[in-house]
């Protein structure tokens, strides 16, 4: 497997690997990405950005994810507390949002890969740590991240849940 920048060819495959993911959340009982997010506008200006990667295997896309150094305001305010005090103002962490893998992949690895690759990219520029949230029910996401060694730090609320729930379990890591 190989993790590289998502290019505008990539968006309608990493809709539907986002899709596959909706799908699976959804077997759970979980209402995150139910109300469509992540959309399409939200990848585009992902991949405007340069945060968006894919995860690849011998040429097939098998997951996508979201890795931002700008900082993450809806991270501002925890219940709870971070491992490190950096702020969206003066990040010294990068984000991982929206990760997904495809139907095909599940059971593979791809995710642990993917937040490998992303600890060794936020290594590479120099962040402090990583930062993830994910839904209070969302399990599989929970339990990769503590066998990956992200500590879990308190609850933060987002904006975008649309009529689902708006708390999210935030979890972090430091680089070392």
């Amino acid at each position: 497997m190989q993790v590289r920048k998502t290019t505008n060819v990539d968006i309608d495959r990493v809709m539907d690997v986002l899709a596959e993911g909706r799908r699976a959340i959804a077997t759970l009982g979980i209402d995150q990405w139910q109300a469509g997010y992540p959309f399409r506008e939200t990848i585009e200006t992902d991949v405007e950005n340069g945060q968006s990667y894919v995860i690849e295997d011998e040429g097939t896309i098998l997951g996508t994810f979201m890795l931002t150094f700008d900082g993450e305001p809806t991270y501002d305010v925890i219940e709870g507390a971070w491992l490190t005090d950096s702020n969206s103002a003066e990040p010294r962490y990068a984000c991982v949002h929206r990760i997904a893998i495809c139907d095909a992949a599940r059971g593979r690895g791809v995710a642990k890969f993917a937040i490998d690759e992303a600890m060794r990219l936020a290594l590479a520029q120099g962040a402090e740590s990583v930062r993830i949230d994910t839904h209070p029910g969302n399990v599989v996401m929970r339990g990769l991240c503590g066998r990956m060694g992200f500590a879990e730090c308190g609850t933060i609320f987002i904006s975008h849940a649309g009529e689902g729930t708006p708390d999210r379990i935030a979890f972090e890591r430091l680089c070392e």
